[in-house]
């Protein structure tokens, strides 16, 4: 009645569930979206058109996709158009990608035909944990010097950015 029940699997107490696979987000060639996304545990996979910014684990960019903002992930995979600044660790741009702006990497790939209108910043550590590069990075703000930038100033770029 109390005895153990041998026929169910035993659970070690230290092993954690595995977690689901999560299914990819997709945004299909007929999709238009005005507006940010954000995808935090998933691959997104851009097939339409996005006027905004794109936050998520893992963003491919197919050949008719295209993205007019900022894409910020661990992985991004380009075929299509971006214009905005790309923040990957690992960044892969195929023969039909076209990027316009900053793509900040640890490790880049180019295929032959890629183009690319703009600049490549290699760094060791792509996502920082500090609070002010944060904020910076919200702001849009691109602190290549060393002065200090004040609360007020963060603020007035953050609404600036929110209304261009």
């Amino acid at each position: 009645m109390f005895g153990r029940n041998n026929n169910s699997p035993s659970k070690n107490a230290h092993e954690t569930p595995r977690k689901a696979s999560v299914p990819p987000s997709v945004i299909s060639a007929d999709m238009y979206v005005l507006g940010n996304i954000i995808s935090s545990d998933g691959l997104l996979d851009i097939d339409g058109k996005i006027d905004g910014n794109v936050r998520c684990k893992v963003a491919t960019v197919r050949p008719n996709g295209r993205v007019k903002g900022d894409v910020v992930a661990e992985i991004v995979h380009v075929y299509g158009e971006i214009e905005g600044l790309v923040k990957a660790k690992a960044v892969t741009l195929y023969a039909s990608a076209r990027v316009q702006g900053t793509i900040m990497h640890e490790s880049l790939s180019i295929e032959d035909g890629a183009f690319v209108d703009g600049k490549f910043k290699r760094t060791d550590k792509v996502f920082m944990d500090d609070e002010l590069s944060k904020a910076l990075d919200v702001a849009g703000f691109d602190n290549d010097n060393d002065e200090p930038v004040s609360e007020e100033e963060l603020k007035v770029l953050e609404n600036l950015r929110l209304i261009s």
